[in-house]
């Protein structure tokens, strides 16, 4: 079967079919039921980035930190581009735009670094 796959310019796949396109459903799976089969194993989509979500509405997205920061605590110097995982919060409005706020630890001491949009200025401030 490797040879047929090979003579179709298809590469041939180490994975079992049922992983490879990702469309098992178990035997019990109701649509009509269970809607989609995140809610059939009870878990949000993002899995365990969204564990805050529903309780205090903060979500673990991966942060790049845009302009250099010194931490506060320590005062080690984070170069633009350093990339964390980061709780984003949405704090307020300013009329329609949301202010967020994106929360991360330091790598080196543990200190909780905060930026906030600004819509108003059309900005990043350090909190």
């Amino acid at each position: 079967s490797q040879k047929e796959n090979l003579a179709t310019n298809d590469t041939p796949s180490k994975m079992p079919k049922s992983q490879a396109v990702n469309k098992f459903y178990p035997a019990d799976f109701d649509p009509k039921k269970h809607k989609n089969i995140n809610n059939y194993v009870g878990q949000h989509p993002l899995r365990e980035r969204a564990r805050k979500l529903h309780t205090e509405g903060i979500l673990v997205v991966r942060f790049e930190l845009p302009f250099n920061v010194w931490c506060e605590h320590c005062e080690n110097h984070i170069g633009a581009g350093v990339r964390f995982n980061a709780e984003k919060q949405k704090v307020g409005n300013y009329y329609s735009s949301p202010i967020l706020r994106f929360s991360f630890k330091c790598h080196q001491c543990g200190g909780k670094i905060q930026i906030e949009t600004d819509p108003k200025l059309c900005h990043l401030s350090l909190l």
